[in-house]
């Protein structure tokens, strides 16, 4: 009975993960390039066999039926192109990330192209950070144009000039990225192979200036994801309360 109340305990913790992205994803669905999270479950023993498969003195089979995990990865769909007529506002038009600038000087990718001008004349996020392309607007500076493969160009005392180029980041597993907070994410060893180009380039994209993505959270696909993940949960909250039934009964004919 204990083994039933220990397996429907991992069952409850891993449909709890599931409510709590669900619920991130709902409040985010008006964030700008934000990316849904996908939460999907394995068997506990199949992880527990993968991560010990190195030790030749463990026995795999101890713990068949251990119960389950989830493991939660980053949709990679595009979300919708809305246009706001902004200068410094863009979308990527496929696959791709922007790549920037941390605080502690590490780097982390985004989808969200709100820019903005720092202090210093250099492109940033609306958050702050920098675009690790070091572009750099300078002061009066007009007309600001972003063509679709990067380049950006405004009007400086009179002359048109080029001011640089966006660059964009490619993965061969984005869904492996980890969200560290800010509508940032950052690189893991599953996310896999990293490519830096200028769009339009082979295995990039473009760029709308303009346009902003909006997040890909459908909220129809989350009510109906939190109904299965709350059923789940009260189903194996079941099993933990008739297990210890079972076991009251058990312990009572002992007595």
């Amino acid at each position: 009975m204990l083994d039933a109340i220990q397996i429907s305990a991992t069952g409850m913790r891993a449909h709890e993960t599931e409510i709590n992205t669900i619920s991130h994803n709902v409040a985010n669905i008006n964030t700008i390039g934000f990316r849904r999270q996908i939460v999907a479950f394995n068997e506990l023993s199949a992880d527990i066999s993968a991560m010990e498969s190195k030790q030749e003195n463990l026995d795999a089979s101890s713990v068949r039926g251990a119960g389950a995990m989830a493991h939660v990865s980053l949709s990679t769909g595009m979300g919708e192109l809305r246009q706001t007529g902004e200068a410094l506002n863009i979308a990527i038009d496929g696959v791709g990330l922007l790549e920037v600038l941390r605080g502690d000087g590490s780097l982390a990718y985004t989808r969200a192209g709100s820019l903005a001008v720092n202090d210093m004349g250099e492109l940033t996020t609306s958050s702050g950070e920098v675009l690790s392309a070091h572009v750099a607007v300078p002061a009066g500076a007009t007309n600001l144009r972003i063509t679709s493969d990067g380049r950006l160009s405004a009007m400086v005392n009179g002359t048109d000039q080029e001011l640089g180029r966006i660059e964009l980041t490619s993965f061969s597993n984005p869904a492996a990225l980890m969200a560290v907070g800010d509508n940032l994410y950052a690189a893991t060893s599953q996310a896999g192979e990293m490519q830096i180009g200028t769009p339009s380039e082979s295995g990039m994209v473009s760029l709308r200036q303009g346009y902003l993505e909006t997040s890909n959270v459908q909220m129809i696909d989350e009510m109906v994801a939190l109904m299965l993940a709350q059923r789940g949960f009260e189903m194996n909250s079941r099993v933990v309360q008739v297990a210890d039934q079972l076991q009251s009964i058990t312990n009572g004919l002992i007595k």
